[in-house]
């Protein structure tokens, strides 16, 4: 929480190699803060065309529905334009999460960026 009390999500984005952009994703993504999530993919997914997105996950503290629908949306976006994504930096708890909703079958999870961006410049995901 923030000084104020109020939960915050924070993002950011940041070029990695020279096809793939790494957005970062620190705090709760839930129904209040997965529009800032929004914003930020809204972003990235204009920078490259097609998009290569790594999505770094190693800050993320919970998630529910609504955050995890973000996700799920922006990769059949980025899947249909030719592009991908990959996430990474996952930690038990998301792991946990994504394991028990399925999302591990949709979602390809990296360890680590070197392997993220290895992931996406290696070609189509499929």
């Amino acid at each position: 929480m923030s000084p104020s009390g109020e939960r915050r999500l924070e993002v950011g984005d940041r070029p990695a190699g020279d096809r793939v952009v790494v957005v970062t994703v620190r705090g709760p993504l839930d129904m209040d803060t997965c529009s800032v999530l929004q914003d930020a993919l809204a972003r990235a997914l204009t920078v490259r065309d097609p998009p290569l997105l790594a999505i770094d996950l190693s800050g993320l503290t919970s998630a529910d529905s609504y955050g995890l629908t973000v996700l799920l949306a922006t990769e059949r976006h980025v899947r249909t334009t030719g592009g991908g994504l990959v996430v990474f930096g996952v930690g038990p708890l998301p792991r946990r999460i994504f394991r028990d909703r399925g999302l591990d079958r949709f979602l390809d999870i990296q360890p680590t960026l070197a392997e993220a961006v290895r992931r996406l410049e290696d070609g189509p995901l499929l």
